[in-house]
């Protein structure tokens, strides 16, 4: 009888690994698989598979784009605090349910920045320290900033109250932003200015990250569809 039982036991699978080098890396992480030139592929989650090698499945559970074996890609890991790791790889063995990416490589810091950036085109508004509020667009997002155009001005290392709405389905969202780059847009026929700051959030709380993050995943396949579509 007990080598019955031992014939129909339950395989145990090891318990999943991180890659050497990639400590904080883990099974169910999001990631964006880019080209070398930073093209979206697709969005999916993240497979612990064995040393230096990950498998990256399709969020949604349905079929990944057709890849060649070895061709390099680039993987843009979203950690649960909000900042990114962001990887070089080339393909491995591949189905249309899941691709390994072996060869990890991290990318310089310039590469690993907590902003990288979707584009949203949305409307919003900005509220100064005094309370003004002022008619703003928002030209792009990411975990941990915006690029924001409006027509009030403001000094670097200043702060202001952002609030925008990415998604109609969706509550809309308040920042605290800190600007750290400011350009300045002058309009075509007209005296009147307005000014592109480059902003990095100040203190978001966990939950409201990771509302974030879903709403720019929800953007990202929005335009990876119309993509499709054409």
């Amino acid at each position: 009888m007990a080598f019955f039982k031992s014939l129909f036991k339950k395989e145990e699978l090891p318990p999943a690994i991180p890659p050497d080098d990639f400590p904080e890396l883990y099974s169910g992480m999001k990631v964006e698989v880019l080209t070398p030139a930073n093209a979206l592929l697709f969005v999916g989650r993240l497979r612990l598979s064995g040393s230096n090698q990950v498998d990256v499945l399709g969020e949604s559970g349905g079929f990944l784009p057709r890849v060649l074996y070895n061709q390099p890609v680039k993987l843009r890991c979203f950690q649960k605090d909000g900042d990114t790791l962001t990887l070089n790889g080339t393909i491995g063995p591949n189905d249309p349910k899941f691709w390994r990416i072996e060869h990890l490589q991290s990318l310089q810091n310039s590469e690993n920045r907590n902003f990288f950036r979707q584009n949203a085109g949305v409307e919003g508004t900005v509220r100064s320290e005094s309370g003004q509020k002022y008619a703003c667009k928002v030209l792009d997002i990411g975990g941990g900033g915006a690029r924001v155009l409006t027509e009030k001005l403001f000094q670097l290392e200043s702060t202001f109250q952002l609030e925008t709405s990415l998604l109609s389905t969706e509550e809309p969202f308040t920042f605290t932003c800190r600007v750290r780059r400011v350009i300045v847009r002058a309009q075509t026929a007209s005296p009147m200015k307005k000014y592109e700051y480059g902003c990095q959030f100040v203190e978001v709380p966990p939950r409201e990250q990771e509302r974030l993050l879903q709403a720019i995943f929800t953007l990202q396949r929005k335009v990876l569809k119309s993509r499709r579509d054409q």
